[in-house]
């Protein structure tokens, strides 16, 4: 292995030096003064709204039904939902996957 060469001697740093005093600049002029918007314009009052009226009539009046037993509304709730179901393919003369039913 040859032996590694001395390195060169490091030169000086140079010597820092301050950026020049800056020169005295003229004082801003003054703000100049805005005038201020003039007020919004006022809308014309809305008319007054007219006095309510008291309307009396059967055509509002609610519908009252008669009350359902538990068995009835179990009954109902069940064909919803059998409705609902998708009935399988059983028959295997044809290619699985699909569900069309078929006349024969």
């Amino acid at each position: 292995m040859p032996k590694p060469e001395p390195l060169p001697t490091p030169q000086p740093l140079p010597t820092p030096q301050q950026a020049p005093v800056p020169k005295a600049q003229a004082p801003a002029p003054p703000p100049v003064a805005v005038k201020a918007a003039p007020p919004p314009k006022q809308a014309d009052p809305l008319p007054t709204a007219p006095p309510p009226v008291l309307v009396q009539g059967t055509e509002d009046a609610p519908v009252v039904k008669k009350k359902k037993s538990k068995r009835t509304i179990n009954q109902q709730r069940s064909k919803g939902t059998s409705a609902l179901k998708i009935p399988l393919n059983t028959s295997s003369k044809k290619s699985a996957g699909l569900n069309i039913p078929t006349s024969n």
